[in-house]
């Protein structure tokens, strides 16, 4: 598409130009602006998924060069042709640049390049060594001139719209990429929780601060039971169900993470009486919640082991302590929440 766009531009132009040199009679240039009309016209319909890049690029810095060329030859240099030449470098670099098949885009941009540039100077020798064919009044001369000098801002406009966009996609997509790969490194695919991992990360800020905080461990009581008797897809949609009662109810006051199977472990800011409320809060809202799976409703508990950060001084013994008080709420009729051994 961008080739496209390139060789409609181009054809615009020289089409212009064929008119202006026919009106003025140079039949050199018009023969010259009228085959290069042509040129564009059939790449703007033969160009099909920006193939050929090298072949494109290079016909079209051929083309200029030999315009710039011939322009100094038969009206001299006062009318700034060589403007073009130096437009399209940019434009050379950049759609090598931006097609991966091309495997060494600087050795190939910058041999265009260099060409490009001698061509530019020695047109210029030309124009100064000898005296153009053709001779045009002044007011001409300037009138062209300012015309090729916003023609050749608007290249560099065009392009460095283009470029500035590309870049912003680009951006917007590698954004896209970590942003997904940073949720399936660090959030559970099923309930959309932190993982066992991220929540490691977060564990050590809150043992670094100063502030209290609880760290409770949920258990889904009979979770088996729920598998067994409705399908796995019902036990999945329980698991869904419950992470997101837990999550919203926690909001901004802690961080939640799916621990294992149908375990879920919280970390709350705050006191005991603190992570007391938010957990009763939390197991409150799971008994009265029904659970659509299918055909099925299903009804479940948690059972929750709660302690502070003052309980022990590592992640592993405040993990195995509230692992330890969801033992014995399980074994003392779970649907509960227990904050002492």
């Amino acid at each position: 598409m961008r080739y496209r766009l390139i060789y409609a531009f181009c054809f615009i132009v020289h089409a212009f130009y064929a008119i202006l040199f026919t009106c003025v009679g140079v039949t050199e240039l018009m023969s010259f602006n009228i085959g290069s009309s042509v040129m564009y016209l059939t790449g703007l319909i033969a160009v099909r998924n920006n193939r050929l890049t090298i072949l494109w690029i290079s016909l079209l810095a051929g083309e200029i060069m030999s315009h710039t060329a011939l322009c100094s030859i038969y009206i001299g240099d006062d009318f700034r042709f060589y403007l073009f030449s130096l437009a399209i470098i940019p434009v050379v670099y950049f759609m090598m640049f931006l097609d991966p098949a091309i495997k060494r885009p600087l050795i190939f941009a910058s041999i265009l390049s260099f060409i490009n540039v001698v061509a530019m100077i020695g047109s210029m020798d030309i124009s100064v060594c000898m005296k153009p064919v053709y001779v045009f009044p002044v007011k001409f001369s300037a009138a062209i001139s300012r015309f090729n000098l916003i023609v050749a801002v608007l290249i560099l406009i065009f392009f460095s719209v283009i470029f500035i966009g590309k870049i912003s996609f680009d951006l917007k997509v590698l954004k896209e990429r970590n942003d997904n790969l940073d949720r399936l490194a660090n959030y559970d695919q099923l309930t959309g929780l932190r993982n066992r991992n991220h929540i490691r990360e977060i564990f050590e800020l809150y043992i670094k601060s100063t502030d209290p905080y609880c760290v409770i461990l949920g258990d889904i009581d009979d979770f088996k039971h729920v598998n067994d008797t409705f399908g796995h897809s019902a036990g999945d949609e329980v698991l869904r169900t419950v992470s997101a009662i837990i999550s919203k109810t926690v909001g901004d006051k802690g961080v939640v993470c799916r621990w294992g199977g149908e375990e879920i472990l919280i970390l709350i800011k705050g006191t005991t009486d603190d992570g007391i409320s938010v957990n009763e809060d939390i197991l409150m809202k799971i008994r009265n919640a029904t659970i659509i799976s299918g055909k099925y409703k299903i009804k479940v508990t948690m059972t929750f082991g709660l302690c502070d950060y003052g309980d022990a001084m590592n992640i592993e013994k405040l993990i195995s302590l509230a692992d330890k008080r969801l033992y014995i709420g399980k074994k003392n009729g779970k649907n509960q929440i227990v904050t002492h051994s």
